[in-house]
C-alpha cells in the first residue's frame, strides 16, 4: 500500500471498509478504498451539503472485488459526488443513491478506465423517494486491450415524487476492437408530474479531435492520452495532495 501524507480531509478505507459511516455537517470529503472491499452506508443528516471524491486505486491484493456503496439523504440534503476508478482488478461495483426525503438531490460524475482483461461491471441507482428530489448522473468508462466493460444506470421515481428530476449521460469509449462496452440506461417513472432524460453513446475516438490534436503538434498517442485525461481532470481537481495527484495522473498514463 502506497503512504500519502492525507490531511483531515481524507477518509482511508483502503483496508478498512466499515458498514456505515455518517456525516453530520457539510464538508469536503476523499475517500480511498484499495485492499478490502464490500458493502458501506455512507449517510447524510438533513441540511448537509457534501462534496465526496471516490477514488479507487490499484491494490496489491489483485482478485475480482465487490463494492456496495449505498448514499442515504436525508431532508434538504445535497450530495456532489465524484468518482475515478483507475483499479488493477476485475470489480463490480454498486452505487445506489436514495433520495429519501423532499428537496434532495444528487450530482453524480465517473470516470473509468478498464485495460488488459479486466472486467468491470457497474450499476447506478438513484431511487427518488420524495417530492422535489434531483438526479443528475454522468459516467464515463474508457476501455483497452481485450477488457469488457458494463453500465446498467436505473433512475427510479417512485409513486409520490412529484416534481422530481431524472437525469442520465452514459459514454463509453473502446480504444481497441477486441475490448467490448455494453450500457443499460434505464428510467423507471411512476409519477406524472416529473422531468427525466438519458443519453448513452457507444464508440471510438472521434476522428475529428484526434486530428485537430495532430495538427497541433501532437502524435496519436499524445492525443488519445489528452482526451482521456479530461474525463478524469473533474475529478482530479479536487486532490489537494501532490504525491496523491502525481501517483493517479502516473498509474492513469500507464493505463492507456
Amino acid at each position: 500500500m502506497t503512504n500519502f501524507n492525507l490531511n483531515e480531509s481524507y477518509i482511508d478505507f483502503r483496508n478498512n471498509l466499515p458498514s456505515s459511516f455518517t456525516f453530520e455537517n457539510s464538508e469536503n470529503k476523499i475517500i480511498l478504498l484499495e485492499n478490502d472491499f464490500g458493502s458501506i452506508d455512507l449517510n447524510l443528516e438533513q441540511d448537509v451539503e457534501l462534496n465526496v471524491v471516490v477514488l479507487f486505486l490499484p491494490s496489491t491484493n489483485i482478485s475480482k472485488k465487490e463494492f456496495n456503496i449505498n448514499f442515504n439523504l436525508k431532508k434538504n440534503s445535497r450530495l456532489d459526488l465524484k468518482i475515478s476508478n483507475i483499479a488493477n482488478y476485475n470489480c463490480d461495483d454498486t452505487f445506489t443513491i436514495n433520495l429519501n426525503e423532499e428537496n434532495t438531490s444528487i450530482e453524480f460524475y465517473n470516470a473509468t478506465v478498464i485495460n488488459k482483461d479486466f472486467n468491470k461491471n457497474s450499476i447506478i441507482k438513484s431511487i427518488h423517494n420524495a417530492r422535489n428530489s434531483y438526479s443528475n448522473i454522468r459516467t464515463y468508462e474508457v476501455l483497452k486491450d481485450t477488457s469488457k466493460g458494463f453500465i446498467r444506470c436505473i433512475s427510479d421515481i417512485k409513486k409520490g415524487s412529484n416534481q422530481a428530476e431524472a437525469h442520465q449521460e452514459l459514454r463509453l469509449l473502446v480504444l481497441d476492437k477486441e475490448a467490448k462496452a455494453d450500457s443499460d440506461p434505464v428510467l423507471l417513472i411512476d409519477e406524472n408530474d416529473i422531468i427525466a432524460s438519458h443519453a448513452n453513446a457507444i464508440g471510438m475516438l472521434d476522428p475529428d479531435q484526434i486530428f485537430y490534436l495532430l495538427s497541433r503538434g501532437l502524435n496519436e498517442n499524445q492525443a488519445q492520452e489528452l482526451i482521456i485525461n479530461g474525463y478524469f481532470e473533474p475529478v482530479f481537481q479536487e486532490i489537494d495532495d501532490e504525491d496523491l495527484l502525481k501517483y493517479l495522473k502516473e498509474q492513469l498514463k500507464g493505463m492507456i
